[in-house]
C-alpha cells in the first residue's frame, strides 16, 4: 500500500485553502450536488473527500468509505464528519488502487478530484470495478477549455506552475473523454462554466455514469 505524504508546505496550504473555500464552493455547487447525488445510500464511496466538503449533503449516519491518501486532509475531514454525523471508513490507498471490494458500492462520488489523480483512466476503471451493476458514479470536475480559445491558451501557459502548486492539479485534462470511453452502460454529462468565468478552472463537467 502506497501512502501519499504530501508536500509539507503545499500540502498544508492546499488543506487550508479547501477548508477556507468550503462555503464558497457550497454556494457555487451545492444545489447541483444535491440534485446529482439523489437518494444517498447507507454507504458512499468518496474519492478524495479532502476537507469533507460533501459531508453536508449526506444524511446523518451515512458511512463514507473515504479514499483519501493525503494525511494532511484527515484532521479537517474527521472534524466535518463529527459535525455532520458521518461515519468515516478511511482508506489510505490512492484512487488508482482503491481498497474497496469489487461490485460492492451503490454510489461513488468524485468532486474536483479527477483533475489531480495521476492516472485518470485507471481511476475510472477502479470506479467501475467497485460499483454494483446499476450503481452510480457521480462526478463534478473542472476541465480543459476548448482548443484554440483564449482561455485554453491561458491554461496551457500556466499549467506547469499550477500543477506544482496544486500538488498535481491539471488545468488541461479532458475528463469528459475519459468518462465517455470508460465503458459505462449510460452516461449523463453536462458542461457548464463556474460563476468565476475569469478563472482558469472555469470550464466544468458534471453528471452521472451508471455501471
Amino acid at each position: 500500500m502506497t501512502v501519499h505524504r504530501g508536500h509539507p508546505i503545499r500540502g498544508r496550504l492546499n488543506a487550508w485553502f479547501l477548508a477556507f473555500a468550503e462555503d464558497a464552493m457550497h454556494q457555487e455547487y451545492g444545489d447541483r450536488k444535491v440534485s446529482m447525488f439523489g437518494p444517498v445510500p447507507d454507504t458512499v464511496v468518496e474519492l478524495g473527500p479532502g476537507s469533507g466538503a460533501n459531508f453536508r449533503y449526506y444524511p446523518r449516519g451515512t458511512r463514507v468509505i473515504a479514499v483519501e491518501p493525503n494525511p494532511m486532509m484527515h484532521g479537517r475531514m474527521n472534524a466535518q464528519a463529527r459535525r455532520h454525523g458521518i461515519r468515516i471508513d478511511l482508506r489510505h490507498a490512492g484512487a488508482e488502487g482503491m481498497e474497496v471490494e469489487t461490485a460492492s458500492a451503490d454510489l461513488v462520488v468524485s468532486t474536483l478530484v479527477l483533475c489531480s489523480v495521476r492516472e485518470p483512466q485507471r481511476v475510472v476503471a477502479e470506479v467501475r470495478r467497485v460499483l454494483k451493476p446499476g450503481g452510480r458514479f457521480v462526478f463534478l470536475e473542472h476541465v480543459a477549455a476548448p482548443a484554440g480559445t483564449r482561455l485554453r491558451r491561458v491554461q496551457d501557459r500556466i499549467h506547469r506552475p499550477w500543477h506544482w502548486l496544486g500538488e498535481g492539479c491539471n488545468l488541461t485534462r479532458d475528463t469528459a473523454a475519459t468518462l465517455e470511453n470508460a465503458g459505462f452502460s449510460s452516461l449523463e454529462l453536462e458542461r457548464f462554466d463556474s460563476g468565476m468565468t475569469w478563472a482558469p478552472y472555469s470550464p466544468h463537467i458534471a453528471g452521472v455514469a451508471v455501471r
